[in-house]
């Protein structure tokens, strides 16, 4: 073989594999830790308030395992590093913690009032993906009857459930005949499952020959934690079309499919 050809061929070869990685991720990527196997745990302990009308109960958060620093987040609030929550009302709060791998626990923690048995439990159905199917049922309980509920900004009413909800948070408040109340964060998901609605999207059009299988040049797609860690990533390139790497932008339905279950979470369901 003459110099022209070989030089050819080294300037091909090398064009060919920089293709490949703009295509696919780096292999030098680190792994994603799994955080279901973490040992990260969080435990509270709370104070409740002293009568039903005043705003004075507090839950104090602690983390441990996990790797350091920890951050701390009620219902729907941002992470901070504030583990305590003052000046609450009655109700039912998600606690939270995540730490720094990016692993999160979470706990409900009830918060009650001297003197009332005033509680509420709901219901919930799914949003489903791009509709609003939703719907709260809330169950009251104690306290003294008859009951009001109110969703979010809106008015009180008798009625006890909502519907027609799109996926999102909801702020459920029960109130009794006495002024007493209860309130809790409520999360419509839109109930979009990996195993029964996307795993076999990116198995079949994404984890393929050359790309996002194992022992290629990207991340392993065949693995739930690296598609887990890379699902924003996952979302902004299908809607785009730059993934699959063939160029074909996947179906609406797919991309709708994909869109949502990442938007609840990308839960491993």
């Amino acid at each position: 073989m003459n110099k022209v050809s070989l030089s050819f061929l080294m300037h091909f070869l090398m064009l060919t594999a920089t293709l490949i990685v703009m295509s696919c991720s780096s292999s030098n990527e680190p792994e994603p830790l799994d955080c279901a196997k973490s040992d990260l745990v969080l435990t509270f302990s709370k104070t409740d308030l002293t009568s039903c009308t005043a705003n004075n109960g507090s839950i104090s958060a602690n983390a441990s395992g996990g790797a350091a620093p920890y951050q701390f987040a009620l219902d729907s609030q941002p992470f901070g590093s504030n583990s305590t929550f003052s000046g609450l009302s009655t109700g039912v709060y998600q606690l939270k913690v995540k730490d720094g791998n990016n692993c999160e626990r979470t706990q409900s923690v009830t918060v009650n009032a001297f003197g009332t048995t005033l509680a509420a439990t709901v219901n919930i159905t799914n949003s489903g993906c791009k509709t609003s199917a939703g719907q709260i049922e809330v169950n009251a309980s104690g306290g003294t009857g008859p009951y009001t509920y109110q969703l979010g900004s809106a008015a009180a009413t008798s009625n006890s459930t909502f519907g027609n909800l799109a996926a999102g948070n909801y702020l459920v408040k029960v109130t009794d005949n006495t002024g007493c109340s209860t309130s809790q964060n409520v999360i419509l998901t839109t109930g979009i499952k990996y195993s029964v609605n996307v795993k076999t999207i990116i198995e079949t059009k994404c984890a393929v020959s050359g790309c996002h299988v194992s022992g290629g040049s990207s991340t392993n797609f065949n693995n739930f934690a690296n598609v887990q860690s890379s699902a924003t990533e996952i979302k902004s390139r299908t809607q785009s079309g730059n993934m699959p790497k063939n160029g074909d932008k996947l179906p609406q339905a797919e991309l709708d499919l994909i869109a949502c279950w990442v938007d609840d979470g990308a839960q491993n369901n």
